[in-house]
């Protein structure tokens, strides 16, 4: 005897199983976060800092073209000093990390890291680069059918930095590769203003990037990398415990002591050596 399935049992199982998954792995982020207290982490920080300027950003650049830099335009990294940005962003990323109540080692606790027998994660810096760019912010505006645009010209400082990370006592795991970037720029607002002759012009008010703000950037980035560190090691521990990726990526948020569901991962893969687990389940869940 033949059997039909109907079309909505066959969407009641699809859901039920993506809520099991979802559950699940939400399960495992709670416990990353209440249970996993002692989280030992060695970070190392980069050798240099690389200071680029580009007329544009980079991903808008023509490959065969070459530009001459125009050195009236750079405004900050030629006046930064390497070693006072690196030391601002170290310190900002085990302040926070600690926070999180992980237990941070750097190059001075190397012997004592590797001596560890419980489970333990290296993050090296292989390379840390602050870029200063030229971007335009458009104004656009529409009245009585005449459409009005501003470009208006800002300076973007973009701090990326690239992670080696590794797991200790765990040589099948290999290497992956990790990639942030966070931004800070000029502000500008402004509005369209109409003459009482009719003519229209924008005027604008400018908020230029000081000094300060590019301290203000290495601190940034080194608290968000250190959250983005966790949550990384949070999901890990998820794929792990599952056997396989559930697609959920989580952020915890440890001022509103929240887990969030967020559609991408805090740091963007550009290699991973690690071994896939091979012939398990995997599910299509959406995040």
């Amino acid at each position: 005897m033949g059997y039909t399935v109907r079309p909505f049992l066959v969407i009641l199982f699809v859901v039920m199983g993506m809520l099991a998954s979802c559950t699940s792995s939400l399960y495992y982020a709670s416990r990353f976060v209440v249970e996993e207290t002692e989280i030992h982490v060695l970070v190392l920080p980069p050798g240099s800092l690389i200071k680029n300027f580009s007329p544009v950003h980079p991903n808008e650049l023509d490959e065969d073209s070459l530009y001459t830099i125009d050195e009236e335009k750079i405004r900050f990294i030629r006046d930064v000093n390497d070693s006072l940005h690196i030391a601002a962003f170290m310190t900002a990323l085990k302040h926070h990390l600690e926070r999180l109540y992980v237990t941070v080692y750097d190059a001075q606790d190397m012997d004592e890291f590797f001596r560890l027998e419980r489970p333990a994660y290296i993050f090296s810096i292989a390379q840390m680069e602050l870029l200063e760019y030229l971007h335009e912010e458009v104004f656009v505006a529409r009245d009585a059918g005449t459409t009005f645009v501003r470009r208006e010209p800002v300076t973007v400082l973009e701090n990326s930095t690239w992670f080696e990370f590794m797991k200790l006592h765990d040589a099948g795991f290999g290497m992956q590769v990790l990639y942030s970037a966070h931004v800070t720029s000029d502000y500008v607002e402004g509005r369209f203003v109409r003459q009482a002759d009719g003519r229209v012009y924008f005027d604008p008010e400018r908020y230029p990037l000081t000094a300060e703000d590019l301290s203000d950037l290495a601190a940034f980035s080194g608290k968000q990398n250190a959250q983005n560190m966790f949550n990384h090691l949070m999901n890990l521990y998820i794929q792990e415990r599952m056997g396989y990726d559930p697609q959920n990526y989580y952020h915890y948020d440890i001022d509103e002591h929240a887990i969030i569901n967020r559609e991408q991962p805090a740091f963007i893969v550009i290699k991973s050596t690690a071994n896939e687990p091979e012939d398990e389940p995997h599910s299509d869940t959406d995040h």
